[in-house]
């Protein structure tokens, strides 16, 4: 029974995305979580915007006003005044053209996604390799992937050394969904348990259990992560 992983890091030029164009500004959008609406073809970025001059907010303003990928600027919220400055944001995008639906597509979670001066850093982790280097092969597509690393992760390992800690990281409900999907055998290749019974089990939604259990990873594995790449 395989309780490996494949985990995916890698720099990205995404030469059809907002990013492409912010090459000469100075500033760093840390993507704190994200939704993959697959049914309305939408995703959701909420992050943490830092920017080092007027310049620069109001050129990357313009780009998300302007940009086609870019369906509308749900929130923003400076955290501070005058610059460098800090800003809550959640961008609402196009899925057509998104790195993160197509990993979404093909059994990934996302646990890293930060971009600065139009370089985008990501990592995934992957069911396993093939995975993993379509994911590769479909980006290819879009833009240039500078360098990545491809490496086992042993998903038993993270998952029991992390839910020690998990309370720390994650909402009470995200720990208890994860717990229990952990206990019984969600995560085993094959799965011993469906996300349908798991809902079922649980009296809540296919969608819900799904939104927790990601939301609950990426946070996990952001941590365990948090120096690669």
């Amino acid at each position: 029974m395989r309780n490996s992983f494949s985990y995916l890091s890698f720099d990205y030029v995404h030469s059809t995305d907002w990013t492409m164009g912010t090459a000469d500004d100075n500033y760093v959008f840390h993507v704190l979580n994200s939704y993959v609406d697959a049914l309305r073809d939408y995703v959701f970025e909420f992050a943490l915007l830092k920017v080092w001059g007027r310049r620069d907010l109001k050129h990357l303003l313009g780009v998300f006003s302007r940009h086609r990928n870019v369906k509308g600027v749900v929130s923003l919220r400076p955290l501070n005044d005058g610059y460098p400055k800090s800003i809550q944001i959640t961008l609402k995008g196009d899925s057509s053209d998104s790195t993160r639906y197509i990993a979404h597509m093909l059994g990934g979670i996302e646990v890293k996604a930060i971009y600065e001066n139009g370089i985008e850093h990501w990592g995934f982790l992957f069911p396993n390799d093939e995975s993993a280097k379509s994911f590769l092969n479909m980006v290819n597509k879009k833009g240039i992937v500078k360098r990545y690393n491809l490496n086992e992760a042993d998903m038993d390992n993270i998952m029991a050394n992390a839910l020690r800690k998990a309370e720390l990281l994650l909402t009470p409900s995200e720990y208890k969904i994860t717990k229990i999907a952990y206990s019984k055998g969600y995560f085993e290749v094959p799965r011993l348990i469906k996300l349908d019974e798991l809902a079922r089990e649980l009296g809540l939604s296919k969608a819900t259990i799904d939104e927790y259990i990601r939301s609950a990873i990426r946070k996990i594995l952001e941590h365990v992560f948090t120096d690669e790449a």
